[in-house]
């Protein structure tokens, strides 16, 4: 069965789509009971949806967006044109912030390094005329592995945390949140530096692609420093962590689980049917939707000078875990002929671009 699909991110001509859909959901324990789409005025084609929460003093939202549709389902998507559709998402989320937040207080940046600047947001506040300070930390594993972040120790062996406001303050961070011990880390660093500074963080905004488990970490957190509002702006939905504490899919399979123990387990996000539909075409099940995302990008700022990201990397182990993916997801019984042409649609493209890099 042949798939149309419409650039600006919706479907055409789907045979049985709510039916589809349907399995889908079931087969992979998406919940789309928890979302609700917010009268917010954005770009065509984006919106913003409100997601239920039980927690005090904390509201999560989504941000979906063609271009964080794109970034989420084609991992080919690298350098230069991952940072001009991040740019354009930032642009929704920022405007977002503006009308759901209120932005009265000092705003500081904490950038976590390499990878937190690539989210592009500083730069849709400043597009926005919105005045902010920066601080700098740098978060790193003390033993670097690539999908695992299960057993390692975080440290923290760079900040840079000057020029800071006195009083109350709002502290945003972009970034990629998995685990959440990265982020809290960072959150601590800069906490005590502010305190320094006779600085306290009143509210706290968290941008990205982020994982239910991270962001109840990070909520965590929050309370213990005494932050009285945090505020979650999620990219297209509230990601499922996989088995190794890296993965961060749509729906599928958990191939760091199959890997490990030989076993079958679906996972699945809290997404609107809405973004669901609109990713459904272009997503290949299981695939991790932020990637390597420090990797993705041309260049990046380590805290002392600039180096490159390693795009080819990031390309080859996307390549392999879609491989694997491909050939386990078959046996899954919502799996059909067109699943399996996204699949080769995405191999497809990892390679054509693996190949530009070759040539470079």
């Amino acid at each position: 069965m042949a798939i149309v699909i419409v650039r600006k991110g919706t479907l055409e001509s789907i045979k049985n789509l709510n039916k589809i859909l349907d399995e889908i959901i079931e087969g992979n324990n998406i919940d789309v009971d928890s979302t609700e789409l917010l009268d917010v005025k954005l770009s065509e084609d984006s919106r913003v949806f409100q997601v239920k929460t039980a927690y005090k003093n904390l509201q999560i939202y989504i941000i979906d967006t063609i271009e964080g549709a794109r970034i989420a389902t084609e991992p080919e998507i690298v350098g230069k044109e991952f940072l001009n559709l991040n740019f354009k998402a930032a642009e929704e989320a920022a405007t977002a912030m503006k009308h759901l937040v209120t932005l009265d207080k000092p705003v500081v940046f904490l950038h976590i390094l390499r990878a937190s600047p690539g989210y592009m947001l500083h730069k849709a506040f400043s597009s926005l005329g919105i005045s902010f300070s920066e601080a700098f930390v740098r978060v790193r594993y003390e033993v670097g592995s690539y999908r695992d972040h299960a057993q390692r120790r975080v440290i923290v062996p760079f900040k840079k945390i000057e020029d800071l406001p006195k009083g109350d303050v709002t502290l945003i961070v972009a970034d990629t949140v998995a685990t959440g011990f990265s982020l809290e880390a960072a959150l601590q660093t800069v906490y005590n530096e502010l305190l320094k500074k006779e600085a306290w963080i009143d509210e706290l905004i968290l941008y990205g692609f982020l994982s239910k488990d991270g962001i109840e970490k990070v909520y965590e957190t929050s309370q213990k420093l005494g932050i009285r509002k945090f505020h979650v702006f999620a990219m297209q939905d509230v990601t499922p962590l996989a088995y190794n504490k890296y993965d961060m899919p749509l729906y599928g399979l958990d191939e760091s689980y199959w890997s490990e123990r030989r076993e079958m387990k679906s996972i699945g996000a809290i997404v609107d049917r809405l973004t669901l539909e609109r990713m459904l075409p272009e997503y290949a099940p299981g695939m991790d939707q932020p990637g390597d995302w420090s990797e993705r990008q041309d260049v990046l700022f380590n805290g002392h000078g600039y180096e490159a990201g390693n795009i080819r990397g990031h390309l080859e182990k996307s390549l392999h875990l879609l491989e694997k993916l491909r050939e386990i997801t078959k046996y899954m019984p919502w799996h059909c002929e067109w699943i399996d042409e996204i699949f080769e649609k995405r191999q497809r493209k990892l390679r054509e671009t693996l190949n530009c890099f070759s040539k470079l």
